[in-house]
């Protein structure tokens, strides 16, 4: 199989989204927030407290997602215990490997154990952190998702108030009407992931081994492809964020590029509403076989589900 670089970034409208909640003080929930510095128009710079969904969540919602698809293959793709209840400890120690894989493992082997045993840890990576430490990066990178520039301005958080209520029951002495708030926002937000393949299936740790094959060539195949039936069924329905049940917002993709190279390329930031055109401006300057997909109308599922479909045949095609 042919190894690639893919990166995708977009933008997503979310409205009336409480996804990334942070602490609750009493009664009140807060959303999460991060500080956005921009250049204004007189050429001075300013700070935004804007709400934000953070890189963890996304790179929650992708793994749990991986470990869906691994399991849905025949044969179903090796994923370890915790893993399968989308509980991502990630073999953090020995407590944690031997109720992950109901087993105590050789330390001095444990990344190659790992890496053949669970894919979620093969792609996503972990922390061994004992009396040997061992750590694996992770295989795709994200970021917090952001309001974009041109609706920074004009996002706003609002409380809004809900009641549960005890009235007729025995209960309603201690508990009555509970009155509680939830942060929720709306915003354009913009979505960023970069994926390397080249490490999938291999050692990277230890110096000596660095590089190492643990599976063999169509294991990892089957494992790159579960990941971009993951990260198809990841972007069409959103699997991304928290508090969805009483709180699932309203959410379109307005805007999305995707690129597959050679080595690592890297689509420019969706932060201003040009980025497709400085991806494209990119690609003719800076080319490693990169392949560029740009979506601004139309059927998104439609384009999320060519632009794989092609990668996929790009990667098997060596």
């Amino acid at each position: 199989m042919q190894d690639v670089f893919i990166s995708i970034r977009g933008r997503v409208s979310l409205n009336a989204e409480a996804l990334n909640m942070t602490e609750s003080v009493g009664n009140y929930v807060k959303h999460r927030r991060v500080p956005i510095m921009i250049r204004e128009d007189d050429g001075s710079y300013a700070i935004y407290f804007t709400p934000a969904i953070s890189g963890e969540s996304i790179a929650h919602g992708l793994q749990a997602t991986i470990a869906e698809k691994a399991q849905e293959t025949n044969p179903p793709q090796p994923v370890c215990k915790l893993c399968k209840k989308q509980i991502f400890l990630k073999s953090s120690n020995k407590q944690i490997v031997k109720e992950a894989f109901d087993a105590e493992i050789d330390e001095e082997s444990i990344e190659e154990t790992i890496i053949s045993r669970c894919i979620v840890e093969d792609i996503g990576g972990f922390l061994y952190a004992e009396k040997t430490n061992v750590k694996r990066t992770s295989n795709f990178y994200t970021g917090y998702m952001i309001p974009t520039y041109e609706s920074l301005r004009n996002v706003v958080i609002e409380p809004q108030l809900h009641s549960r209520y005890a009235l007729g029951t025995k209960f309603v002495k201690d508990q009555g009407q509970m009155l509680y708030y939830v942060e929720v926002s709306s915003s354009i937000y913009t979505f960023s992931l970069d994926i390397d393949t080249r490490y999938i299936g291999k050692l990277t740790f230890n110096i000596e081994n660095a590089g190492k094959q643990v599976i063999n060539n169509s294991e990892k195949l089957e494992r790159v492809k579960i990941l971009l039936d993951a990260v198809e069924s990841f972007l069409v329905e959103n699997r991304y964020g928290a508090k969805k049940t009483r709180f699932l917002p309203l959410a379109e993709w307005e805007s999305m590029a995707i690129a597959v190279s050679d080595r690592i390329w890297t689509i420019p930031s969706p932060f201003t509403n040009d980025y497709l055109k400085r991806a494209e401006e990119k690609r003719e300057k800076i080319n490693h076989g990169t392949r560029l997909y740009s979506f601004e109308k139309g059927s998104f599922e439609k384009f999320i589900a060519e632009a794989i479909e092609e990668i996929k045949s790009r990667i098997e095609s060596s």
